[in-house]
C-alpha cells in the first residue's frame, strides 16, 4: 500500500514522464520516510544518490563557522540540484538537508541518473528546470543579504514562510529564524518587537501572525 502511495506521488511530481522512463524509475528507486526536523543529508557527507521530494518539505542550509545560512527549500517534485552537481564531482557536499515536516523522499542511483540524462530529453528538461528554479532562489537570497537591512529580511523571510504554508500565523521560535538568517536570537527579538509597535505582525506566546505584509 505505501509502495503504491508512493508511485501516486511520482506521477503527481512528474506528469510529463515517459512511460518506459517512469517503469525505469520504479524499478531503481528507495523509498525513505522522514519525520520532521529530520536530516536528509548532512554537510560533509558524500552522496551516491539523487534525492527527490514526493511528499513535504526539506529546508536546504550550509554552515561556516557555527553561523547557518538558509539557501532555498526542496517542495514535492522537485530534486535537490546540489546533490545533482555532487553526482558529476564527487566531493563532500557542502550543505545540510533537514525536514520541515514529515517527508516521502525517492532516491536515485548515480548511474541511472546519469544514463536517463542523456536517454530522456523530459529527465533532463526536469533537471534543468529545477536548476534554474534553485539558482533564482540562490541569487535571491543572495541580493537579500547584499542589498536589504536586516530588519527589511526579516520581514520578506516570514512573507515567505507565510507563503508557503498558506498561513499568516508563523510557529517558529525567534531562535530558529535567527538561525536561518544568520543572525542572534537577541537581534530577531528586538526587530519583531519594532515590526509589532508598526503593526506588521502581533506577537503569540507560541507564533507570529503577520498582519500587514
Amino acid at each position: 500500500m505505501v509502495v503504491d502511495t508512493n508511485q501516486s506521488y511520482i506521477k503527481q511530481c512528474f506528469p510529463i514522464l515517459e512511460e518506459r522512463l517512469y517503469q525505469e524509475i520504479i524499478s531503481s528507486c528507495s523509498y525513505h520516510e522522514f519525520p520532521s526536523s529530520s536530516y536528509v543529508v548532512k554537510q560533509g557527507a558524500y552522496l551516491n544518490f539523487l534525492p527527490v521530494v514526493l511528499k513535504g518539505r526539506i529546508k536546504m542550509y550550509a554552515e561556516e563557522e557555527d553561523v547557518q545560512f538558509l539557501l532555498y527549500y526542496i517542495n514535492s517534485g522537485e530534486s535537490c540540484i546540489l546533490s545533482f552537481n555532487h553526482l558529476f564531482d564527487p566531493k563532500p557536499v557542502q550543505f545540510s538537508a533537514i525536514t520541515e515536516e514529515d517527508t516521502v523522499v525517492m532516491t536515485l542511483p548515480v548511474n541511472k541518473v546519469k544514463e536517463w540524462f542523456v536517454k530522456y530529453p523530459t529527465f533532463a528538461r526536469i533537471i534543468i528546470n529545477d536548476f534554474q528554479r534553485n539558482f533564482e532562489d540562490l541569487l535571491q537570497t543572495t541580493k537579500e543579504i547584499v542589498c536589504f537591512g536586516i530588519e527589511d529580511r526579516l520581514v520578506k523571510y516570514l512573507e515567505n514562510k507565510a507563503k508557503r504554508d498558506n498561513s499568516q500565523l508563523i510557529h517558529l521560535s525567534h531562535k530558529k529564524i535567527a538561525l536561518d538568517l544568520g543572525t542572534s536570537r537577541e537581534v530577531i527579538s528586538r526587530i519583531t518587537k519594532k515590526l509589532e509597535k508598526t503593526g506588521i505582525l502581533v506577537q503569540h506566546k507560541r507564533y507570529i501572525e503577520l498582519v500587514n505584509c
